[in-house]
């Protein structure tokens, strides 16, 4: 479980007061906090870590009169990093939650907050947590790269659950293979494993078991499947390391599968933008579609929060989330006709029909 500090709630409570962090660390009670969060820690599983966070903020009063807005955000803040949505409606029922605290009745908060957090697991589809892959993964990785990037700049916190799985999937692709490391080529077979993600849907005529066929004729198989970590090869480390800077290039908060492929195109020698190439992929083209995707939902996410920065009420936090949700269901439909669209097209022009007649 990942916990936040009194840096990470001092930040929080700086958004939410639209003041500076000086003026928030004045107007918080900075010792209740910090008791607060070391409660936090002693909880064993998410729902009652969630529930003696949001308890003792709410009852501790250390932000004054904005209390209950902060106290809400500080948590959904700490389900997000622990890669989980709190569901807030009905935002009523949610109100009276914090009436009952308030009053000192907190028996059922814990319960109450776990049928409303929401999060997606790879137990289901791997058979393992997410935490017990992550740590595996970096008990491979050489400790030089692991001690600077992946904790003193906290890359891997960067990244969306979605692009967390396909990490850990390229692991899996390795496993398969009977390969002892992780390559850039393990990396794109986690990428395009869901057709369903971002990232697959940018190479829509790229298929999984071409791309293991590719590998394979290229690098082949292994001799028997690997035991215990599986370390990166040191290009793989560095398509990380440049998800990380294309992310920061591109104006994002978070490295997503976009910025996981765009990193495996840059090098053009590793093995994964090979196979690409051979499967008839334009990787300028490649590059040119997923930086429009990463921009366009970047332009959507500062759409939504400046629609509802403007509301002082605690419940836009959840409805940021729906709101997001929601425009990106929308955005991607278009995109979906839009490619509809131009195989329409591209199949009139081979049959020497002029579309636009």
């Amino acid at each position: 479980m990942h916990y936040l500090d009194l840096y990470d709630v001092l930040a929080v409570a700086a958004r939410v007061l639209r003041c500076t962090s000086e003026e928030a660390v004045r107007r918080t009670d900075l010792d209740s906090v910090e008791r607060v969060l070391a409660e936090v820690r002693g909880a064993e599983e998410l729902a009652e870590a969630t529930a003696v966070l949001l308890d003792g903020l709410v009852r501790a009063r250390p932000f004054g009169g904005a209390n209950r807005v902060v106290a809400v955000a500080v948590v959904l803040q700490f389900t997000g990093l622990n890669h989980a949505d709190l569901r807030l409606e009905p935002v009523e029922e949610f109100d009276e939650l914090l009436d009952r605290i308030t009053a000192g009745d907190a028996s059922d908060v814990a319960d109450f907050l776990r049928d409303r957090l929401i999060g997606v697991t790879l137990e289901e589809r791997l058979g393992l947590t997410l935490e017990a892959a992550v740590d595996e993964l970096r008990s491979g990785l050489d400790h030089e790269i692991d001690d600077w990037m992946w904790r003193r700049v906290g890359m891997y916190e960067r990244f969306t659950e979605t692009a967390r799985r396909v990490v850990v999937l390229a692991q899996e692709e390795a496993r398969q293979l009977d390969h002892s490391y992780i390559g850039t080529e393990h990396v794109l077979l986690g990428l395009i494993h869901d057709p369903e993600t971002a990232s697959a849907k940018l190479v829509p005529t790229v298929s999984s078991r071409e791309v293991r066929e590719l590998v394979v004729e290229i690098v082949g198989r292994g001799k028997r499947a690997p035991h215990g970590a599986i370390p990166f090869t040191p290009r793989a480390k560095a398509t990380l390391e440049d998800a990380f800077l294309e992310m920061r290039r591109l104006g994002s908060d978070e490295i997503d599968t976009e910025h996981l492929l765009l990193a495996l195109i840059k090098d053009t020698d590793g093995v994964a933008a090979q196979v690409l190439a051979r499967l008839g992929v334009d990787l300028h083209n490649l590059r040119s579609q997923a930086e429009q995707r990463i921009d366009r939902r970047r332009r959507s996410r500062t759409a939504v929060e400046a629609m509802v920065a403007g509301d002082p009420d605690w419940t836009t936090y959840g409805r940021r989330h729906h709101l997001l949700a929601e425009l990106n269901a929308v955005l991607d439909e278009n995109e979906r006709l839009h490619e509809q669209v131009a195989r329409l097209r591209d199949l009139l022009r081979k049959h020497e029909i002029d579309p636009e007649s």
